[in-house]
């Protein structure tokens, strides 16, 4: 047996105030019965067992008991998930805490949990773009390669956005004529700078679906660079914002769904529910063992023996 829910303070709470107040009320009638020269009926402890029992099954039901297993169908389907992910040195700016590039991390770590069936693969670009991890099931490899994917990955400065996405259009294009026809969705992560009036001219035919996501704010942030911040010719401090003019133009231009991620505005949860709902291709149906939650027996007991307690009266002392 196992519980859908973990046992939280609630539960060790609602049992100690349980064993607290009948600790009181013993204390409180042996006292009373030394007084009188009473004896204690022990009919009093069958109602304190019937109280124990009854509030530890309503604890139990609130648990959730799973036991028993049953078989279940489910139909298991897969989709392509390519990132192309925007490495350049603005992703380091912190308006998105804990950074730009950090926040791109965990969305594509959130996106690989919620959905495991699934193949992925990483195209990581700055002032070039190159394949970081081919579309693998290996999640844990892919993971292990996109933490790889920093802003150090390449040695000159500058975002071409354009080459990263013909790079993606072009490798997906090669994997359909190898015979894949799982449907490819493409997301780019990115604060939109580099984004050049060629970029909207970009193919993305071999694109089932493309999402792109805006991280960062418009008011902007320094960019950390060599123990200090990323100056310009004449020494200031260079500020990075998001261009979310750009991206909303990429978007347009590609049919793409555009997606903000800022202090301000965050589309996370639309991004997460969207890749979900996306339907792959069908791989087939796998019988699976599940057990079921069986909480309502434990709460007839509870149920059962609160009303038992309420019918039976009893002498607490006997003079």
């Amino acid at each position: 047996m196992h519980f859908h829910s973990p046992i939280s303070w609630f539960i060790y709470a609602s049992a100690g105030i349980f064993l607290l107040i009948n600790i009181i009320y013993f204390f409180r009638i042996n006292r009373i019965a030394k007084k009188t020269r009473a004896t204690l009926r022990y009919r009093i402890y069958i109602k304190f067992a019937l109280r124990s029992i009854a509030i530890s099954c309503l604890l139990i039901a609130l648990l959730g008991p799973s036991f028993g297993k049953s078989k279940s169908e489910i139909t298991i389907r897969s989709k392509n998930i390519l990132f192309i992910l925007d490495v350049s040195l603005s992703m380091d700016a912190r308006d998105v805490s804990p950074s730009r590039l950090e926040k791109a991390h965990t969305i594509i770590h959130n996106i690989v949990n919620q959905n495991p069936t699934d193949q992925y693969g990483l195209i990581s670009y700055a002032s070039g773009a190159t394949i970081q991890c081919p579309l693998t099931f290996d999640t844990q490899t892919f993971l292990a390669f996109s933490q790889t994917a920093t802003t150090s990955l390449f040695d000159y400065t500058g975002t071409n956005t354009y080459d990263a996405l013909r790079m993606a259009n072009n490798y997906l294009t090669t994997y359909k004529k190898e015979g894949n026809l799982k449907p490819c969705v493409v997301i780019m992560l990115s604060d939109g700078e580099g984004i050049t009036q060629d970029v909207q001219q970009i193919k993305t035919d071999a694109f089932s679906d493309f999402n792109i996501v805006g991280i960062g704010t418009e008011v902007g942030s320094r960019i950390p660079y060599h123990k200090s911040y990323k100056k310009n010719k004449n020494g200031d401090d260079v500020i990075s914002m998001l261009q979310k003019e750009s991206l909303n133009a990429l978007s347009v231009s590609t049919k793409a769904t555009y997606y903000e991620v800022s202090n301000s505005q965050n589309n996370e949860p639309a991004l997460y529910t969207a890749i979900r709902n996306y339907k792959g291709k069908n791989e087939g149906i796998s019988k699976i063992e599940v057990a079921g939650n069986k909480f309502y027996y434990f709460l007839y007991v509870a149920i059962a023996l609160i009303i038992l307690d309420i019918l039976i009266t009893v002498k607490t002392v006997e003079i």
